[in-house]
């Protein structure tokens, strides 16, 4: 029997309910003190110094930009397995990306093929300013390699870390886990409807150990303005603000906060019910010869399991394709998705001068990789069912 499996459910009680009317009911929905209690909690969470609470990640990657003294015509590198926002805020910035392959074996950035790509675009005389690693899925870069690469390339970090609220790595430089690389400007987490935690399905937080740079961020998240509305109402408050240069409309909501706050609350619990569940997904695929998975390396990361992704391994041209399983999924109602084709397979970035052979790794991977359905409230028997379901179409050796 046929069993519906979405990609993807929050998981919505009542606790975010309750939070929600609370700030409907205050009069006060836009930025205010449930955005500076959403930071507070998230700060302590994450263990961070400053958090500024933006609508989207890609407001965090793009304000990020902005404060690195990093400037139009210079380059930076970007992971090409990565989502549009993390290489388009560069072009928002007068920037140019340098994509870069992945690691075969987590789809994470390639530091090897980073520093070959370094020492190319010096000796085609760019300047190369930063790099922009990308934590995929939930697990971390192996951030000990680009603090490396950058201590020795001079190059700005600025963290994707949309994917990885709650996950951790160890650090052989510095002894220890970690949530963020001591070295970085910046992290930028995502709160998209899918992601470990949502704010009304979108959200986003740039993180930071620098108060500089948070006051900066926090004032050209909001038009470049000395001081917000809240502060400027309050009895206290100084009605006139000053600009002292141009900003931008990124800042974040009350009521998108309420429900954050609520989320961060069961954000641990969320993510062990995730991780039991891959357990079980890996535990029943382990007997299916044509589905691998990524290497977690448990020893040394704390994986937030934002996603699941599998390769599928198609021994020859007479079994099903992967776009054609992806479809065969579908049509037995189950959703899974694909986490990402390349940036250098899309044409604006073929336009850009990018092409396929410049990374084997990726390429490769792409027509193998699926994601498949992952949320906390997802059931036992769904888990089973997709499982099953994978199984049968696998061993199909006729095209759909």
């Amino acid at each position: 029997m046929k069993m519906e499996v979405p990609f993807f459910k929050p998981n919505i009680g009542q606790d975010e309910q309750e939070n929600v009317l609370k700030v409907l009911r205050s009069g006060w929905l836009t930025t205010g003190k449930y955005v500076q209690e959403f930071e507070r909690k998230f700060s302590e969470h994450i263990g961070v110094k400053y958090c500024v609470a933006l609508n989207s990640a890609t407001a965090a990657l793009h304000l990020s930009i902005v404060i690195s003294g990093i400037n139009p015509g210079d380059y930076v590198l970007v992971p090409t397995m990565t989502f549009a926002s993390t290489a388009e805020i560069l072009y928002y910035c007068g920037i140019k990306p340098i994509l870069v392959d992945c690691d075969i074996k987590d789809l994470a950035i390639s530091v090897t093929d980073a520093k070959d790509k370094l020492l190319q675009a010096q000796k085609e005389g760019k300047n190369v300013r930063g790099i922009i690693p990308v934590h995929y899925a939930g697990k971390m870069v192996n951030m000990d390699a680009v603090e490396i690469l950058a201590e020795e390339f001079d190059l700005k970090i600025i963290e994707d870390a949309a994917h990885c609220c709650g996950s951790q790595y160890f650090s052989r430089k510095y002894n220890k886990w970690l949530t963020k690389c001591p070295k970085s400007l910046t992290q930028c987490y995502s709160f998209y409807c899918n992601k470990c935690i949502t704010t009304c399905g979108e959200g986003g937080m740039l993180t930071t150990d620098s108060e500089e740079i948070a006051d900066k961020v926090r004032s050209l998240s909001l038009h470049g303005l000395s001081t917000n509305a809240w502060n400027r109402f309050g009895k206290k408050g100084n009605t006139f603000y000053d600009i002292a240069e141009t900003g931008y409309k990124y800042n974040l909501t009350d009521v998108a906060a309420a429900m954050g706050c609520a989320q961060l609350e069961k954000a641990e619990n969320l993510k062990i019910k995730r991780t039991k569940l891959v357990e079980l997904y890996k535990n029943l695929l382990k007997t299916n010869p044509y589905i691998s998975f990524l290497e977690d390396e448990t020893e040394f990361f704390v994986h937030s399991y934002h996603l699941f992704v599998v390769k599928y391994n198609r021994p020859n041209e007479n079994y099903v394709s992967r776009d054609e399983l992806l479809q065969a999924l579908k049509d037995n109602n189950i959703v899974p998705s694909v986490h990402w084709k390349p940036l250098h397979m899309h044409t604006f970035y073929q336009r850009q001068g990018f092409s396929c052979d410049m990374f084997p790794n990726a390429t490769k991977v792409f027509d193998q990789i699926i994601s498949l359905p992952l949320f906390a409230d997802m059931s036992k028997e769904q888990v089973c069912y997709v499982v099953e379901m994978l199984n049968i179409l696998t061993n199909v050796k006729t095209a759909f």
